[in-house]
């Protein structure tokens, strides 16, 4: 089918009132969103495009939100919920500066709640190997670009730089402030927002299912560390880079500290509450950029 006979779908199936029968058949149930990044309005694009979702679409998926599911922090989910419409918990990525203004503004002027995972040792204006390798070729990375980048290169950021020595990576005062990950300070005055929460993305964000059992163990700790230390409220929770998770995640991540880990995906994943006490690990529905309000409605409601 076309874009446009899909996009008629869509259109059609929102308006006949579906994500509203579909969540029917939820009740109860909860889904967790994994965003990346917030472009400003009036921003242009840039980077790795589908990572940097419009602020106005950001807004628009929020009322629906607050229309039809209860969104809750990802620490309370062990508790019984307010009602039984289907809870979605919102989570971000990376630490991009614009999640943590632009977003952080929308979810403020709805009094909703979210989690940010970091890797604290690219904090500090840190531009993002894919967003640069993603601009050389019109905002979408090669697949086996991609590949060759997380697998051979283990998602490592000096490694991938050095693979690509003769590209200009390092043009980083070229990517737009909201582009750029926030510094420590402007973290702690998200941390100390109602509803904000921080948590782990491992330190310098590799791909851990490539690494060796120690060097995740270092990855997992050394973020917990910095986070306990700098920002005493944060979540014990781990979003595992690149959604690869290492063979021994269910050893490392409790080891470490952790109570639960996140995983990031296409495909939408409904969940019961988790059980208390027990080490987690979550399936979260990845909302890419470029994605309708419709489409997003027909996906969280698990009409489409």
């Amino acid at each position: 089918m076309s874009g446009i006979g899909i996009r008629i779908r869509e259109i059609a199936a929102y308006r006949l009132g579906r994500p509203e029968r579909a969540l029917e058949t939820h009740r109860g149930q909860i889904l967790v969103l994994a965003y990346h990044n917030i472009r400003p309005r009036g921003a242009p694009p840039m980077g790795e495009r589908s990572l940097h979702l419009a602020q106005q679409d950001f807004a628009r998926q929020l009322d629906f939100l607050v229309r039809t599911h209860q969104v809750r922090p990802l620490a309370d989910l062990s508790t019984s919920p307010a009602d039984h419409r289907p809870t979605a918990v919102i989570t971000f990525d990376d630490g991009y500066r614009g999640a943590l203004s632009a977003g952080v503004e929308e979810l403020g002027r709805r009094g909703l709640p979210a989690t940010f995972f970091v890797a604290p040792g690219r904090l500090g204006d840190h531009t993002f190997w894919w967003d640069h390798l993603a601009e050389q070729s019109g905002g979408v990375m090669a697949a086996d670009t991609r590949r060759h980048c997380l697998e051979a290169l283990r998602g490592e950021d000096e490694r991938v730089r050095e693979w690509a020595a003769r590209r200009p990576l390092d043009g980083a005062r070229a990517v737009p402030a909201w582009g750029r990950t926030v510094t420590p300070e402007e973290l702690e005055r998200v941390a100390g927002l109602p509803g904000m929460t921080i948590a782990s993305h491992s330190w310098s964000h590799p791909n851990l299912a490539a690494l060796g059992a120690a060097e995740v163990a270092t990855e997992l700790e050394r973020s917990a560390e910095w986070l306990n230390a700098r920002i005493p409220a944060a979540l014990p929770w781990v979003s595992f880079p690149y959604g690869r998770v290492p063979a021994n995640a269910r050893d490392a991540g409790p080891h470490a500290g952790y109570a639960g880990g996140v995983l990031i995906g296409e495909a939408v994943s409904w969940m019961a509450p988790p059980a208390p006490d027990t080490w987690t690990l979550m399936p979260r529905l990845n909302v890419a950029a470029g994605v309708s309000v419709e489409r997003f409605a027909l996906t969280t409601s698990g009409a489409w």
